[in-house]
């Protein structure tokens, strides 16, 4: 016997004393063993097969329910698309929002917002000596910039490189002017409106000997802070705004002004392009889905080879149910409009789509206007509602149809806006002093200061209409705008235009004229509250959630899950909410059920998949450990008899050689 390699498992023995190959001996009482292992792997590869083929069409359903969801969007959608043109993009250009409403609309430039300029006094050296000390900017209510000149920037150009370097709300920069040839500071505001004004204070410049920056320590106003003003109607119409971008005076368009002193003409349309190509996007990948369903699930008769997926309950059951999402009717759409055909779509004898885009593009282009808003109700979630105070905004992707069940909407709590009352019946309204302050606190933003025109006021309305300019000009959303009134009983209030918990405030303070003056202390404050209310569904009640006045489904609800309604009401009510599917909104929710992370069906196949793997691999340990310990005892065996063998072979040398001997003495 000897040692003829060393592998993997373990020895390798050819049998010299025997003549057997024991290594293949061992391999063949082995193959049962193998087979199985054999077996098991194969069964893995198949299983590894089917889950890269199920990977890919999961990617593939992706693609799809992102094109689906562009157009089953309750709010959004592809049909919300507007566009926007002005006559005079010099003067002033636009964008559309969803919320636009299509028509032609003449606005008027009167002003462009400005930012306010001042400059020091005129120098005929730029390099001259500046007095030093300590200088101060402040730009309408913010934070006021300090900068501290001494002997080693006390001039004009010193005194810029500080400004600048301070990063305030002002720009500095040193100028020459072409008149005078003398040189200035220039002090620029970063922000424009009416409410930033620069103010300077250099009283702090006092040491050393060097020249007044200012002429009697104030600036020369270049420039006044302005608000931009636009008309709109022939003039019927005024707003101000501190920039130069316009919301919502045209409803859902953002104006971005350019050129005062003109006219444009504003147009808005439905984005007739933009539909069409999400049509198109979502056919392109519908399409794209259906040929790797059928590349995955063919059976070739002339290579005699089936597809990955051929006979896979699952993937049979995903077709059916995509072909039905938009093949059923619309419920409670009238007959010319609750199918695809109108739409240009329909179906080959392949079950793929076909689209006649010119079909769509003419229908979109409508006089009336109005077809956009059908198509939206035919591809997404809709709704409407029986009370005028109770809106239909939105739905989520398990959201249900109505069709067949009476849905009511119960309001048990109105939303409120937060509400500041003064302690007191307002007091003088002179406001002598100039640039009075009032302090607060506005839905949870950071507490702040504006300041109102120096008085004296010819009214409490005068008043009020100024600290109501103040506060909104200060505002970088109308999110936050207020209404500043009397209440009842005269006394002063400020309330929110928003709602809810998350619409509140505070007087946290100012100078003691204005306070005096509105009627506050100081201390007062106020918090909104939610709407509050429920669904009840065919007597069934479902729980909402109030945010504001909008009243939303809980996600696990049967039928109103993700339903979103908007409710103005000022007092308890009730109504009653109608949904409906469109086909994209019900092939979201089937894509959905395959695709949810948490619940969806792919979820559950991989799972099933990554299991069946793991138990494989499981199964394959244990045997290859039987295999090995088989044959670990199978070798020892064998080496065993070998060992025998050769012994007897040398027993056997030794007594012929004894035999030999003996006949030779004889």
């Amino acid at each position: 016997m000897a040692v003829s390699g060393v592998s993997t498992s373990g020895l390798n023995f050819t049998g010299l004393a025997t003549g057997i190959d024991t290594q293949k001996v061992i391999d063949g009482l082995n193959k049962i063993n193998q087979q199985r292992i054999d077996r098991l792997n194969s069964q893995k590869t198949a299983l590894t097969t089917k889950q890269t083929a199920f990977v890919t069409l999961q990617a593939q359903l992706f693609d799809l329910q992102s094109k689906t969801n562009a157009l089953a969007r309750s709010a959004g959608s592809a049909f919300d698309g507007r566009t926007a043109t002005s006559s005079d993009s010099t003067a002033a250009t636009a964008v559309a929002g969803t919320a636009a409403v299509p028509g032609t609309y003449t606005v008027n430039v009167v002003k462009l917002a400005r930012g306010a300029q001042v400059a020091s006094a005129g120098f005929a050296d730029p390099n001259t000596a500046l007095k030093t000390g300590t200088l101060k900017i402040t730009v309408g209510s913010g934070t006021t910039t300090t900068v501290t000149v001494g002997s080693q920037n006390n001039t004009l150009q010193g005194v810029a490189d500080s400004i600048n370097a301070a990063g305030g709300d002002v720009r500095a920069t040193v100028v020459t002017d072409s008149g005078t040839s003398e040189a200035k500071l220039l002090v620029t505001s970063s922000k424009t409106g009416a409410a930033n004004a620069i103010s300077v204070d250099a009283s702090g410049l006092t040491g050393g000997s060097g020249q007044d920056l200012f002429t009697g320590g104030v600036p020369t106003v270049l420039q006044a802070a302005q608000d931009a003003q636009v008309t709109v109607g022939g003039g019927a119409l005024s707003v101000s705004s501190p920039t130069n971008q316009i919301n919502n005076v045209i409803a859902g368009v953002s104006l971005n002004l350019l050129k005062e002193g003109q006219t444009v003409t504003v147009s808005v349309a439905a984005d007739t392009s933009g539909a069409v190509k999400a049509v198109q996007d979502f056919v392109t990948s519908y399409n794209a889905v259906k040929d790797l369903i059928a590349s995955q699930t063919q059976y070739n008769s002339e290579t005699q080879t089936a597809g990955t997926l051929l006979g896979n309950r699952d993937v049979t059951a995903l077709s059916d149910a995509l072909a039905s999402a938009l093949t059923d009717a619309v419920p409670g759409l009238t007959g010319s409009t609750n199918r695809l055909s109108v739409a240009g779509l329909s179906f080959n004898d392949s079950g793929k789509l076909v689209f006649d885009s010119s079909k769509l593009t003419s229908a979109l282009n409508d006089p009336s206007g109005t077809a956009a808003a059908g198509f939206k109700k035919l591809f997404g979630l809709s709704g409407s509602t029986s009370n005028a105070d109770i809106t239909f905004l939105a739905g989520g992707t398990k959201t249900q149809s109505t069709a067949g069940k009476s849905v009511q909407v119960n309001v048990t709590a109105a939303a409120t806006q937060a509400v500041v009352v003064a302690s007191a019946t307002p007091g003088s309204v002179a406001l002598i002093p100039a640039n009075p302050t009032l302090q607060f606190k506005l839905n949870s933003l950071l507490s702040s200061s504006v300041s109102l025109p120096a008085g004296p006021y010819n009214s409490t309305g005068e008043l009020l209409a100024a600290v109501q300019k103040a506060i909104n000009s200060a505002q970088s959303s109308s999110d936050n705008y207020v209404t500043v009134g009397l209440d009842g009983g005269g006394k002063v209030q400020i309330s929110t235009q928003k709602y809810g918990s998350g619409a509140n405030i505070a007087i946290t303070g100012g100078s003691a004229e204005v306070l005096a003056a509105l009627g506050f202390n100081g201390a007062e404050s106020s918090v909104g509250t939610n709407v509050a209310g429920n669904f009840v569904v065919n007597g069934t009640t479902e729980t909402a959630i109030g945010s504001g006045q909008i009243l939303t489904g809980a996600s696990g609800n049967a039928t109103t899950a993700g339903l979103q309604l908007t409710s103005k009401l000022t007092a308890p009510g009730t109504g009653t909410v109608t949904v409906t599917q469109g086909v994209a909104s019900r092939l979201s929710q089937v894509l959905n059920s395959y695709l949810d992370p948490v619940a969806g069906r792919f979820k559950a196949i991989t799972d099933t998949y990554n299991q069946q793997t793991a138990n494989i691999d499981k199964t394959i340990v244990k045997q290859q450990a039987v295999l090995d310990d088989k044959t670990a005892q199978l070798q020892k065996q064998f080496a065993a008899m070998e060992t025998a063998v050769n012994n007897l072979k040398g027993l056997q040398t030794q007594l012929a050689s004894l035999a030999t001997s003996t006949n030779s003495n004889n």
